[in-house]
């Protein structure tokens, strides 16, 4: 299939092989060997096939992060099952909808979450069994850990054949728009499109790797998935920022994943100076745009290389990449300061454009929509032929990003499709404005989002979470905004929030803040 992998699963069969004495999972106490690790693999998908589970079956998993979490997506993988991740943050009813929506046959369930998944399979009529992680699993589940006993060691064998273009994975959306949509990835496109972040990412076997990422999302799965294929040292948690910054320290990480906000959670903390991170040698981010004034503080704690991946879930994490080189540039020279707001340029063997309505690229500058075509991007979602018809066109992702390119080459977001203002006919990016009310020093997140005005249509409003023991007022913020913007694009109205509502990669959900002011307006419509 891919050199000589027979499936994506036997990434872990092929680290055995070679490197099987060596640690490769780390999760709290428990520390596997790649040998270690393919033989949990290979005993939980044989007991699967024990319990009835056949090539093309859809497997959701809603749990936490932990080491079998990982053993499950590998041994679905060798079998020609189909792994559904779930978001555990979603409610009762949003979890039910993706087990309905993806057919799932089973539903594996970590300790928080064995109630609701009881509850889930009661109501479902596809689901013939729930399997639980952990300790003192209830009686009417299958225990894993037993299941691991019963299974064998030796490498599955499929009911059938698993050809490269058999589905492996329905990444579920998150759903800012509306219901989550599966994201369908094959076998043969998940290992192409890791072959192509792991360049992009810089990834290799030396790498001490902390994952802190929800395997459910499309950071996560991009996270271990890439750790996997090269065969790192790789330790899983849960992320707190102590737990974080202990873990760096401990295990002498030297490369991690982040979201803009989890970096900000850690170098605003009063204590970082009482950890030891000199092992740290890399820092990848995305997810969400990273303010100017977190990044050089994150220079200033981490002293490390950084490097910055744009994607989407449809485009299985192909998309644009900003090298550590362009950062040190950037850093240490004002007239390349600008590349700190760009997430890059293509990633190797991607084909990136910006274009208009018309499907036309548009000239440096101009606004326009961001579309990746790379052999690993999505095949489509599940279930959802208008959907796919509507972002997947002749093999372009049609991301809904909106972006500018420069005369080198650069992409720079702007927003979101749905996000932007029009005030008065004239288009306000919420990023700008943003951007403008992180450089004041009492603001620590803020997100701008339009609401009704009886004469302009809508009007800038910002919402801001104030760094601790920091003070300010609407007054303030509006005339410092004013002196930096037009006037059009200059808040009319400030709220200040303990918090910003945001999705599992850190991106903040501004229809959540819309959404009140726009429900007023339609009733009193």
């Amino acid at each position: 299939m891919f050199g000589d992998l027979k499936n994506f699963g036997d990434v872990v069969r092929r680290h055995a092989e070679y490197s099987g004495g060596r640690v490769g999972i780390v999760f709290e106490e428990t520390r596997l060997t790649w040998r270690e690790v393919n033989a949990r693999v290979n005993r939980i998908a044989s007991a699967l096939q024990k319990r009835g589970i056949r090539h093309g079956d859809r497997v959701a998993i809603l749990s936490r992060n932990c080491h079998q979490y990982v053993e499950i997506l590998y041994g679905l993988a060798k079998i020609g099952a189909v792994s559904v991740p779930i978001n555990y943050r979603l409610t009762e009813k949003e979890v039910e909808f993706i087990c309905n929506d993806a057919g799932a046959v089973m539903l594996v369930a970590g300790p928080d979450y064995f109630s609701s998944a009881e509850r889930v399979a009661g109501r479902s009529k596809t689901i013939k069994d729930v399997m639980g992680l952990g300790r003192e699993v209830p009686r009417s589940f299958l225990d894993y850990e037993a299941l691991i006993q019963e299974g064998e060691e030796a490498e599955p064998i499929p009911d059938r054949p698993i050809e490269p273009d058999d589905l492996l994975l329905f990444l579920y959306t998150s759903g800012t728009t509306g219901f989550p949509k599966g994201v369908m990835y094959t076998h043969r496109r998940t290992l192409i499109g890791m072959f192509v972040h792991v360049h992009a990412i810089g990834s290799h076997s030396s790498h001490r790797v902390m994952l802190p990422a929800p395997l459910y999302s499309a950071a996560g799965i991009a996270g271990i998935f890439c750790a996997v294929y090269v065969g790192s040292f790789i330790v899983i948690i849960n992320f707190e920022p102590q737990r974080a910054l202990e873990t760096i320290e401990r295990e002498r990480i030297t490369f991690t994943n982040l979201v803009p906000t989890t970096i900000q959670m850690l170098v605003t903390r009063e204590d970082i100076d009482h950890y030891d991170l000199s092992s740290l040698r890399v820092l990848l981010y995305g997810g969400a745009p990273m303010p100017e004034p977190v990044l050089r503080r994150a220079a200033e704690v981490f002293r490390c290389d950084f490097r910055q991946t744009y994607a989407t879930s449809e485009t299985g994490c192909s998309g644009t990449v900003l090298e550590p080189h362009e950062h040190r540039l950037a850093l240490a020279d004002e007239r390349w300061a600008k590349l700190l707001s760009s997430c890059g340029r293509p990633q190797c063997n991607v084909a990136v454009r910006i274009v208009n309505d018309a499907g036309e690229r548009v000239s440096p500058g101009e606004v326009g929509e961001i579309c990746v075509y790379a052999d690993g991007n999505m095949v489509g979602y599940w279930n959802n032929p208008q959907a796919t018809a509507e972002t997947l066109r002749d093999g372009w992702v049609y991301t809904g990003d909106l972006a500018t390119v420069d005369e080198e080459g650069y992409i720079y977001l702007v927003d979101r499709k749905h996000d932007m203002i029009v005030t008065g006919a004239l288009n306000v990016y919420p990023s700008e404005v943003e951007r403008v009310l992180y450089e004041h020093p009492a603001v620590f997140e803020c997100a701008v989002i339009g609401v009704p005005h009886p004469v302009w249509g809508e009007a800038v409003k910002a919402v801001v979470v104030l760094k601790p023991g920091a003070t300010t007022s609407e007054e303030e913020l509006i005339a410092f905004c004013k002196e930096r913007l037009a006037g059009y694009k200059t808040p009319k109205s400030v709220d200040f929030v303990p918090r910003l509502p945001r999705n599992p990669t850190g991106k903040v959900l501004r229809r959540v803040l819309r959404e009140p002011y726009w429900e007023d307006h339609r009733r009193n419509i």
